[in-house]
């Protein structure tokens, strides 16, 4: 799923006095599941007292009508405690979404953080409702002040794009032309079979993939483990009522997806922005999938085995294949006895991602983490295997299977509470 982050920055205005002020800069798609946590931010910044907002879009791909309702909102608080809320550096498709919504009218929308400065300190004396959006407006061409929006930079002129589809239909052809539109190649076909025997010719940079087909799982499997063309993106649509984010025994996940009903918009800026990021990861990576299976032996072992199918299409020694190995499968077995304690109903989420230099596993369970600062600080002490030893005969969680990942890899690193691993191997 498309994420969103959110960083507030405090900040204050070049003036004289000086203002302060919150730069929150904001990146992904401010959609159904991201928007609570957009609210959250706003929330918690109006709460806290700030009351001078200016909200960085350059990043925003998407935002739906209730992310739109959001910032009417909390401009309206903003004012009322009086200060401004603020957007800027906005892409002309998401300008153009809130325009038609009529948000331009009562949020003011700025060139850049220099133009948001400068009102501020004016006391929102530049700031002028009467706005027109390239024509699309109510203020004609003389008088109204023209919304700035970002220039989007050039359409892809290579991508490749695949839609499995049960039929064709309207929205086959919407989809089509909008590919078009990028200068981009299209194929349209109707079961996974024949995307697999097309992978060498078609060479696609995205494959949409209608949630109905059959046999998905085994198609992510033959593309993201088997295929020469790993790092080719799949965006599914599921069916109205989906429970996506239920837990499987194992699972290959795709790289995103939409549950209808979407807004097509989102779907196309899914898509070109897949068919843009692809080709230059193939310049930076050879390899990224990401898989999960829960904490139960038999699931497990469907997740170390495919560990094992994805390090033997590494180019490296086989003492080198046989540590990360030694090492993947400790990561797996911590997060699955002191993490997840075996619970059934807790995932073990794995990411392999090959890029020129090395290969790295990120091992993350949902257990409550540990100290790991202090067993990591102890794992290059020349008695650091015998104080695990000790550990585990007094019935302690020792830190023999850290040293042992240690070991095994070139770099080994915790984060979050201790319930993500990073296990790294130099390619040479």
């Amino acid at each position: 799923m498309s994420a969103l982050v959110v960083t507030p920055e405090e900040r204050k205005t070049g003036g004289d006095p000086a203002h302060p002020y919150t730069l929150v800069r904001l990146e992904g798609f401010i959609d159904a599941p991201n928007y609570e946590m957009f609210e959250t931010a706003l929330d918690k910044l109006t709460r806290a007292g700030h009351t001078h907002l200016v909200l960085d879009f350059r990043q925003v791909q998407y935002i739906n009508s209730t992310g739109i309702s959001a910032i009417i909102r909390f401009q309206n608080v903003c004012s009322e405690r009086g200060g401004h809320l603020i957007l800027i550096q906005v892409s002309r498709n998401v300008g153009l979404t809130m325009h038609l919504l009529g948000i331009t009218s009562l949020v003011p929308f700025l060139k850049d953080r220099a133009e948001a400065e400068a009102a501020i300190d004016d006391g929102g004396g530049a700031l002028s409702s009467s706005v027109d959006f390239d024509g699309v407006g109510s203020g004609g061409s003389s008088g109204p002040r023209q919304i700035p929006v970002l220039v989007e930079s050039a359409p892809a002129t290579s991508g490749t794009a695949v839609l499995v589809v049960p039929k064709e239909g309207p929205f086959t052809s919407i989809i089509a032309r909008r590919v078009a539109m990028l200068h981009g190649r299209f194929h349209l076909c109707h079961d996974t079979q024949t995307v697999i025997d097309n992978l060498g010719t078609w060479e696609p940079d995205l494959v949409v993939l209608d949630h109905r087909i059959p046999e998905i799982d085994p198609f992510l499997e033959q593309l993201k483990i088997k295929s020469d063309n790993p790092l080719t993106s799949v965006l599914v649509l599921y069916p109205r009522g989906s429970d996506v984010g239920k837990k499987r025994d194992f699972r290959i996940w795709e790289n995103d997806y939409l549950v209808d009903p979407f807004d097509l918009m989102k779907l196309f800026v899914l898509a070109e922005t897949e068919l843009r990021r692809v080709p230059k990861d193939r310049d930076l990576f050879s390899q990224q999938v990401k898989f999960e299976f829960v904490s139960v032996r038999a699931s497990m072992e469907k997740g170390l085995q495919l560990g094992n199918r994805l390090l033997q299409k590494l180019d490296v020694s086989d003492n080198d294949r046989t540590a990360l190995y030694a090492a993947f499968k400790e990561g797996v077995e911590n997060a699955a006895a002191h993490g997840n304690k075996f619970d059934p109903e807790k995932r073990i989420i794995v990411t392999f991602v090959v890029d020129p230099n090395r290969a790295t596993f990120l091992i993350e369970d949902e257990g409550e983490g540990f100290d790991h600062v202090y067993y990591m600080a102890q794992i290059d002490n020349k008695e650091a295997f015998e104080r695990a030893k000790d550990r585990i005969r007094q019935g302690n969680r020792g830190g023999l299977g850290i040293l042992l990942m240690h070991k095994c890899s070139d770099r080994l690193e915790y984060s979050g509470r201790g319930n993500i691993v990073r296990i790294e191997k130099g390619l040479s």
